[in-house]
């Protein structure tokens, strides 16, 4: 940094020519293996500016922008207009907000948490989601989830969609992409696309998706931590990423559907009260009908005793006098 004669501090910055990361992958036709060695190079980047207290909060292909070195592909992060600070100390006097005022970042590439309607909670696992984000669209061609369809549902939908929809695995999402865009995918990659498909299916796909998780307590803690994972998988490792237990889904599954779930309780829970109190009822008057034939029975040979026993000691007694 310097001081001009103003006295308005300015940085010099290099200058940085080169081409969006996706659109030199893809013209460049790299391979998934190649785009992963690039990636973790994007990690590594991250993970220095985390080291230094830097959030960065707006990762995108636009602002990862590749350039050759000696032949060697160089991807260089850029635009830390709206980075943040992790300590109290504030970057610059202004902050820099999207169309919509209360985000900060890019929709398609925002974490859960940066779709609330305040950024006082951000920390570096928000730029692990971007990762992750990028990572997707690496591997497919697509954003987990569509920035026009984004844009179009409205301030208040896109919130939701970004805090509590789960977007499909990677594979998934390519194996449902019309003929054409998946065949276009694949021949980017240098496959055909079901060996392309396959080649994301299992690891990969667990990979982005904790990257991509909703609580950003089972997302990496680290941006080398994901890197790591990719090594892994590249190297024929076991990975750390995994598919999530059947508990896990089905607390997801509550949350994501808590009005259904929360009628759903509400009506087994009256069926429950409804059957225990007929059955207490019926119970009830079990006891009663029994009860009631038992003194029936005592009655009925009260009376018979009365009419017989005692009729025929009288007409005993009678004969016995005469």
């Amino acid at each position: 940094p310097s001081p001009i004669t103003a006295g308005r501090p300015y940085f010099v910055m290099e200058l940085v020519r080169g081409m969006k990361i996706t659109e030199y992958c893809d013209e460049k036709k790299l391979s998934t293996r190649e785009r992963l060695d690039l990636f973790m190079q994007v990690c590594h980047a991250i993970q220095h500016a985390h080291q230094k207290g830097i959030i960065h909060r707006d990762i995108k292909p636009s602002n990862i922008l590749v350039t050759v070195n000696d032949g060697v592909a160089v991807p260089k992060v850029i635009d830390f207009g709206i980075a943040k600070a992790t300590s109290s100390q504030k970057l610059t006097d202004k902050t820099v907000f999207t169309a919509f005022e209360q985000f900060i970042g890019t929709p398609a590439y925002m974490s859960p948490e940066q779709a609330v309607l305040t950024s006082l909670d951000i920390d570096t696992r928000s730029d692990i989601y971007a990762l992750g984000v990028l990572l997707y669209e690496l591997l497919t061609g697509k954003t987990p989830f569509d920035a026009k369809e984004l844009l179009a549902i409205g301030l208040d939908e896109m919130r939701r969609t970004i805090r509590e929809q789960e977007p499909p695995r990677p594979s998934t999402r390519l194996s449902t992409l019309p003929g054409q865009e998946l065949s276009t995918a694949a021949q980017r990659r240098g496959l055909d696309a079901p060996k392309l498909v396959s080649e994301l299916r299992g690891d990969l796909d667990w990979i982005v998706m904790k990257a991509l998780e909703k609580d950003r307590a089972r997302r990496y803690e680290t941006a080398n931590g994901l890197a790591m994972d990719i090594r892994r998988h590249l190297d024929n490792e076991p990975v750390f990423a995994c598919p999530p237990s059947r508990v896990y889904r089905l607390q997801k599954m509550v949350r994501r559907n808590k009005l259904a779930f929360t009628a759903g309780s509400a009506v087994a829970a009256s069926l429950v009260i409804g059957l225990t109190l007929s059955t207490v009822l019926l119970f009830r008057e079990r006891a009663a009908r029994k009860q009631a034939n038992e003194q029936a029975a005592i009655a009925k040979a009260v009376t018979d005793f009365l009419r017989t026993d005692l009729l025929r000691q009288a007409s005993s007694f009678s004969q016995a006098e005469a």
